[in-house]
């Protein structure tokens, strides 16, 4: 067996040429891709076709398409945008406070050694400007994950294959051999020195352990967005998020993103902005308006300010374990507290953030469980009223043992009662087991939301009105298409009529998806990537919060048909009645998502003019 030094040796050596493929440790590194022959061939007659229409850019180094953000295939160098606009404007309708993304694929006709994008204002004709600093520019690395990658989340031994992800603002930061199909990793060092270091080990490397993953706090990225290299008939893809500020006025707003192909501007990407005269509610339940919608993912659980303001951004306002209600230091959960607020994060409900409420007792506990169980009773007494003098409410959620069964859930009950009459609540991830659970304030079911399960949370709904139920697992985070993840932590979840998602997981170290030390069956379970004082946000991180403005939008066009539908007025009354009709109808597991999207805008616009609401 190979040690890690000969295999890493191997990898920098085997198939290698200096002309296609240079050594990733090496300081100047071009990054180049293997192209399908068959594909270029094909594609370079439609970009010839496509410029004939574009004359102004005939001459340039360098046109672009716009394409969907968020599309379900792809978008690896050699695939054509086909779905792309050729020299098209970039096009973003969004509310006050909303984050909207749009994209660019370059395709550059000959190589260029620096290409860079850079965003002006967006004005309005009002004299209204959305700042060029609202406007988030990153390229989308393409590289080499385990062979289900994109469309699953077990692993895949004997397979690689390359695969768009992670946002970045320094391409650099990946680097990517295809002749072997491996990823290196920039670490910048204690010692002010750079190196890369191998990430697409498998377990068949001498003494490969969790080590092998990554050193994360040696990984940054730029705090800008770098130039590019682009190479002939080899497309890259940019991704362009807007934030629009939460003052900012109705309207359209223009602007452009300037073109430099080796320090020569050439040509401008056109970009308008439709601010919308509405800003978006919390999201509400399908089944209950007066029940708040959740987006509270596992592994989510930093104290650090940039790490939970990109949470907050991406709408995953209420993290489980995002503070720890700690009785015996009380001015550490203050603190905690104060951090989180000022990032943006929910502080109620506290989803488990207590002593566990997995504490197994006799029914009737002497000995060692009283013993046990009076301790626990008097911590999360104790919890109650930290709580209530920090946070001026009990609405904490202790968390049960993790899959437990019916005889486990059965020596639970005492640690429950315990926290009910306290003031606090339960949670457990576990399966229905029909009436056993009528003491529960929070189910996590395992699986993905689904028509057929909806029976079954309307069961458990009935016998515990007040409780909440999420989903988790089968699927897993992991697949990396940005679509899929919209739909199943949005628009899906909503209509299935759970209250929340709460998948597992939001990130854990598993930079290298080829071997990962936790499951060795499963692909690396993250949304995101650790690093320094930072994450990396990947393309599927953005279709979550995506699905999750989906479900501001529908909630707030269903509470509007609501209100509609109770009017005096006929033509307002059938004006609601007719939208919750379709909303009941719509399809959620097929039903495109950008139509959804539009239809509620256009629908919350007449809703909001025949109830008198304003513009």
């Amino acid at each position: 067996m190979k040690n890690l030094s000969v295999i890493f040796l191997a990898a920098l050596c085997v198939g290698l040429s200096a002309a296609d493929h240079a050594d990733p440790t090496a300081e100047k590194f071009r990054q180049v891709y293997d192209l399908c022959p068959d594909k270029v061939r094909e594609y370079s007659k439609q970009i010839a076709r496509d410029l004939t229409a574009q004359p102004q850019w005939k001459d340039a180094p360098a046109f672009y398409y716009v394409v969907p953000p968020r599309s379900d295939s792809p978008r690896k160098p050699d695939t054509f945008p086909a779905d792309g606009v050729p020299c098209g404007e970039l096009q973003i309708v969004a509310a006050p406070g909303e984050f909207e993304p749009a994209s660019i694929v370059l395709a550059p006709l000959k190589n260029v050694d620096q290409f860079t994008l850079k965003a002006t204002d967006l004005k309005a004709k009002s004299g209204a400007v959305i700042p060029a600093s609202a406007l988030d520019i990153k390229v989308v690395k393409n590289w080499y994950q385990s062979g289900s990658a994109w469309y699953g989340y077990f692993a895949d031994a004997l397979g690689r294959t390359l695969v768009p992800e992670m946002l970045l603002n320094d391409e650099d930061m990946i680097r990517v051999v295809p002749a072997t199909k491996d990823n290196y990793v920039r670490y910048a060092n204690e010692d002010g020195s750079t190196s890369y270091q191998w990430m697409t080990a498998n377990f068949t490397v001498t003494n490969y352990t969790f080590s092998n993953q990554a050193n994360i706090g040696l990984i940054a990225d730029a705090e800008t967005l770098q130039p590019v290299v682009l190479n002939k008939n080899e497309f890259k893809q940019f991704f362009v998020t807007v934030k629009v500020p939460a003052d900012a006025k109705a309207g359209l707003y223009r602007g452009g993103i300037g073109l430099t192909a080796d320090g020569k501007l050439i040509g401008t990407a056109p970009i308008v902005v439709r601010v919308l005269p509405f800003t978006l509610p919390e999201p509400k339940t399908n089944y209950d308006q007066n029940k708040n919608f959740y987006l509270s993912l596992y592994g989510a659980n930093s104290k650090n300010p940039r790490i939970l303001k990109n949470m907050a951004d991406h709408n995953a306002r209420h993290p489980l374990r995002v503070v720890t209600v700690d009785v015996f230091e009380p001015e550490v959960f203050e603190e905690d507290v104060a951090r989180i607020k000022a990032c943006g994060i929910a502080t109620k409900p506290l989803f488990s953030c207590t002593e566990s409420t997995g504490l197994l007792s006799d029914r009737h506990p002497v000995g060692a469980e009283a013993r046990a169980l009076e301790r626990f009773r008097q911590i999360i007494k104790k919890t109650a009223a930290l709580t209530q003098k920090t946070l001026g409410h009990t609405e904490f959620y202790g968390y049960g043992v993790d899959e437990g069964g019916p005889g486990t859930i059965r020596r639970e009950r005492n640690a429950w009662q315990a926290t009910h009459d306290s003031g606090g609540k339960i949670m457990v991830t576990s399966n229905p087991h029909r009436e056993l659970l009528f003491a529960l304030d929070y189910l996590n079911l395992p699986s993905a939301p689904a028509p057929h399960r909806i029976a079954e949370i309307r069961k458990f709904h009935e016998s515990n009105p007040d409780a909440i139920c999420s989903w988790y697992a089968n699927p897993h985070s992991g697949p990396e298409n940005p679509d899929y993840f919209r739909r199943l932590h949005g628009f899906q979840t909503y209509k299935t009529n759970y209250d929340l998602s709460a998948n597992y997981c939001w990130w854990r170290n598993n930079w290298n998806d080829i071997a990962t030390p936790y499951e060795h069956n499963l692909r690396g379970l993250i949304m995101v990537y650790a690093g320094r004082d930072q994450t990396f946000d990947t393309i599927a991180w953005e279709g979550v919060r995506e699905g999750m403005d989906d479900v501001k939008y529908v909630s707030y066009m269903k509470t509007l048909a609501l209100e509609a539908a109770r009017s005096t007025d006929g033509n307002v009354k059938m004006l609601g009645r007719r939208i919750l009709s379709r909303l009941a109808y719509l399809d959620e597991e097929r039903y495109t998502l950008d139509t959804l999207r539009m239809e509620c805008i256009n629908n919350i616009l007449r809703l909001r003019a025949a109830l008198k609401k304003g513009n």
